[in-house]
């Protein structure tokens, strides 16, 4: 990997997660996914791999006594710190990426946030098998990513707009993404790097894309947030629990 060249690249995507173009409707079903997903008691210690505009650190700070953030821009963990300055937690912010950052971790986290990460990654197998490694006895690590088997992705393909459900939007180039996860790869990836899957949920049903959905009321989109259990399958999101 050309470190030079990621941290570039990780800087230059960075000014999406502070624009207006991942509010709105995109923001309501991200926060539907962290709060179904972050357990509501808390924990001793969180570590959280790349920060986006901060929706989940500030959750985070607010129900673990200590939380750790790796990304690789500046600029986002600089908007996290500020955004959580008194909070409870004591919040620690390192910027590197997260392969080199895990290569030198000297301790040890209860848990350990990947969400919206995975599909960021050259090789996620790997990364997550040092992650293994950077969990304690009792810790668990939470995952989730965008389900290439949503609605609206299939929807699309049968219109003919893409030619295949795990074909990368213009939005997923926009912010990075390299893959899009199945749920079938997702389980192989997180079993393949040596986790014990304790729970799996989809999480939100999109009907359609976010573009078209920009007139939409918060209140029909949050109904859609909590209607994965119309379709299971082919919810919007992916969530993993999973343990060492």
């Amino acid at each position: 990997m050309d470190r030079k060249k990621e941290i570039g690249r990780i800087e230059r995507i960075s000014g999406c997660y502070r624009s207006e173009r991942l509010t709105g409707a995109n923001e309501l079903y991200h926060i539907a996914v962290r709060d179904s997903l972050i357990p509501k008691e808390g924990g001793r210690s969180a570590l959280e791999l790349g920060c986006g505009k901060g929706l989940w650190t500030k959750i985070l700070c607010e129900r673990h006594n200590s939380v750790d953030v790796v990304d690789g821009s500046d600029d986002l963990l600089e908007n996290v710190m500020e955004e959580n300055k008194n909070c409870r937690a004591v919040l620690k912010i390192h910027r590197a990426l997260v392969e080199d950052y895990i290569d030198a971790a000297v301790q040890k986290w209860q848990y350990i946030y990947m969400t919206f990460f995975l599909e960021h990654l050259l090789d996620p197998v790997v990364v997550l098998k040092k992650i293994k490694a950077c969990l304690e006895d009792d810790g668990c690590l939470f995952a989730a990513v965008p389900n290439a088997e949503s609605v609206h992705r299939v929807i699309a393909l049968r219109m003919g707009i893409i030619q295949s459900i795990t074909q990368l939007s213009d939005n997923d180039k926009l912010v990075g993404h390299r893959r899009v996860y199945t749920s079938q790869l997702l389980r192989k990836q997180i079993v393949e790097a040596g986790f014990r899957i304790i729970e799996e949920r989809g999480v939100g049903l999109k009907p359609v894309s976010l573009d078209q959905m920009e007139e939409w009321s918060p209140e029909l989109v949050n109904a859609f947030c909590e209607s994965d259990d119309l379709a299971p399958e082919n919810a919007a999101y992916l969530t993993i629990k999973a343990a060492p």
